[in-house]
């Protein structure tokens, strides 16, 4: 005989909402019990694509340096939103300004100012992403990289891979089961295993743009993998 403590709520991402409160339940089982983690992922293709992107510009001044900087980042923002990114897509991510030197003999010989501005942006259209990288070396963007590939709603894919997960999980303890002399089982405990990100990104890198690049740069998203992962109780039953 073995007594389970369990609690009465299933744990999703292997975190309660805040302020709830499990209610534990003392099970007693006549019956040998079984323990299963099931593993499981369904495949699908990205449907957004996130990337940074800025410019960077030098002169003998910090703000003339600042000021080419702006102007050109105002360029590349602009062409952004003409390409079909919104504002709540578009997060400035990085402003540095720093002088910059030569050694030449043992020597530090000032050079100018350099200055940096990155945006982090998200593409929901993915048939556009090759023509879009080339659009933004035209308006003068200086660095990028990424993409990476991701899922906006991945809640549907999380829910199949949940169903795989059960069916699986159910088969095997079945097995099992019969294997030692019982006829079925049943679930005393379900609990979701947090996964972190719902699914594994599939990141590209891209630095040193060029305008003089092809006219449509071959991009190619692949397919992510959505994982659920489960960790079950079962007794084995007559």
């Amino acid at each position: 005989m073995r007594k389970l403590i369990l609690a009465a709520m299933l744990v999703t991402g292997g975190m309660m909402a805040s302020g709830a409160m499990a209610t534990e339940v003392h099970v007693t089982t006549a019956n040998p019990v079984i323990d299963l983690t099931i593993s499981e992922t369904v495949e699908t293709p990205p449907d957004i694509a996130t990337f940074s992107t800025g410019v960077q510009t030098m002169a003998p001044t910090a703000s003339a340096a600042v000021r080419a900087n702006n102007l050109q980042m105002a360029s590349v923002v602009a062409r952004l939103k003409t390409l079909g990114i919104a504002d709540r897509d578009i997060q400035t991510t990085q402003i540095n300004l720093n002088q910059q030197f030569d050694y030449r003999d043992g020597q530090q010989i000032f050079k100018g100012y350099q200055a940096s501005n990155m945006v982090n942006a998200k593409l929901r259209d993915l048939n556009k992403l090759g023509a879009f990288l080339d659009a933004l070396a035209v308006d003068g963007a200086t660095n990028f990289n990424g993409p990476s590939f991701g899922i906006d709603d991945d809640s549907r894919f999380q829910e199949a891979a949940r169903d795989k997960v059960w069916a699986k999980a159910m088969n095997r303890a079945r097995s099992l089961a019969r294997k030692a002399g019982y006829t079925d089982v049943r679930v005393l405990r379900v609990e979701e295993n947090d996964q972190g990100r719902g699914f594994t990104p599939m990141p590209m890198v891209v630095r040193s743009m060029d305008a003089a690049a092809e006219k449509t740069t071959p991009i190619s998203p692949g397919e992510l993998s959505v994982a659920a992962s489960m960790s079950f109780t079962f007794e084995m039953v007559k």
